[in-house]
């Protein structure tokens, strides 16, 4: 008892220490709040997930959990999966999607198609992931390719004078879109450890190269500015830079099987070291994360999960009532949890219902979410409805 004390007397003191360390400079870009990467079993759970950690997402979450799927198996190599790629969008874009695939200047078209329509926040979001990892024991390796894009139109009260304008050819916009993007890849590592039969461990660590865009693009019921939109694609900022992630599963071994959760992502907030001299410094701030799932027992075959968390604790650039997120999932088959033949999913995050399923055939998974998001816009912000579909081929089965 007093060695579980003093391990808890640890956590505390080291969450203190981390919420109050600080690593960058005033010069830094502060990044808004960004996941590293996009699960579509978490999301259809509200992104309640802390707590679950058991499948090869909890890197991402959680990197106590590591290891924990599977472990009714006696094979050392518990999973690997390849391609495991995601697409996630929202429904404007997706009536876009031909310029995704169809212009080498993506994603300039769709731009163009978002700030000619007449609704004033149209919200543009796409994001691909490539995720091929393999989990050998407690320990995961894996490299992650990832392609974001986030951006919406606000529209101007009257018609200004572009910055690009000339007397020879003078240029007006009435509309901004305002962007940002980022490209990212790089390894991903992390193990957990078993330090009594009520605490686990984990650390998580990646280097990722990063290629990001923060630009304001002019624009008017033609379509975007095009010297505005050229300038927007020379304004990239390069950096690197090592992350780091800790975490601590508390299971309790009761009757509903429950865990306690708490997550440290970003340690010390990450700063990203500009890779050229007309870059500049970027910073992921620290993301705490706290919370609890249980799993009563059903069935032989059916099989339940219960989660609760907050997110971002340590975080005012988020709204208090986005930090709540809360989840469930029923799985099917002979198998539950992340390796269930079926499973259904419901949640509950950035104050709005998320819902997802994922189906086995033969050795491919199929995943789909659909989910809300909570976007900062200039007068205020909207909840934007996304989707992400998500195939993994598990080489083990």
């Amino acid at each position: 008892m007093l060695k579980f004390l003093s391990i808890i007397k640890l956590i505390v003191i080291l969450s203190i220490i981390l919420i109050n360390y600080r690593v960058y400079s005033d010069s830094s870009i502060l990044i808004p709040p960004t996941p590293m990467y996009l699960g579509a079993r978490p999301l259809g759970m509200g992104d309640a997930f802390v707590a679950v950690a058991d499948d090869e997402n909890t890197i991402f979450q959680n990197p106590a959990g590591i290891g924990l799927n599977n472990l009714k198996s006696k094979s050392i190599l518990k999973s690997a999966s390849f391609p495991n790629i995601s697409f996630s969008s929202n429904a404007y874009t997706t009536d876009l999607l031909g310029n995704y695939f169809n212009s080498f200047e993506y994603p300039s078209g769709i731009i163009n198609k978002a700030v000619t329509n007449s609704d004033t926040n149209n919200i543009v979001f796409t994001r691909l992931s490539l995720f091929p990892n393999v989990v050998i024991g407690r320990f995961q390796l894996g490299i992650l390719v990832d392609s974001y894009v986030n951006g919406y139109t606000t529209k101007s009260n009257s018609i200004q004078t572009s910055a690009y304008s000339t007397s020879a050819s003078p240029l007006t916009y009435d509309r901004t879109f305002t962007l940002f993007s980022r490209d990212q890849y790089g390894p991903v590592m992390g193990f957990s450890y078993t330090f009594s039969r009520h605490i686990v461990l984990g650390l998580g660590s990646r280097f990722m190269q990063r290629a990001t865009k923060m630009n304001t693009i002019e624009a008017n019921q033609n379509g975007a500015i095009d010297a505005s939109n050229k300038a927007s694609d020379k304004n990239v900022n390069y950096t690197y830079g090592f992350a780091f992630d800790t975490g601590i599963i508390l299971p309790l071994y009761d009757s509903i099987n429950t865990k306690i959760a708490f997550s440290f992502l970003d340690v010390g907030d990450t700063t990203y070291k500009a890779a050229s001299s007309s870059s500049s410094n970027e910073v992921e701030k620290m993301n705490i994360k706290g919370g609890l799932s249980i799993s009563p027992d059903i069935s032989k075959n059916v099989g339940t999960i219960l989660s609760i968390e907050e997110e971002r604790i340590n975080d005012p650039r988020v709204d208090d009532r986005n930090k709540l997120r809360a989840g469930c999932e029923f799985s099917f088959g002979e198998k539950t949890g992340a390796n269930a033949p079926f499973s259904a999913r419901l949640g509950y995050g950035m104050q709005t219902f998320s819902a997802g399923m994922s189906i086995y055939i033969l050795f491919a998974n199929l995943e789909f979410a659909t989910y809300g998001e909570s976007v900062p816009i200039n007068n205020g912000y909207v909840i934007d409805r996304r989707y992400i579909t998500k195939l993994t081929v598990d080489i083990l089965n």
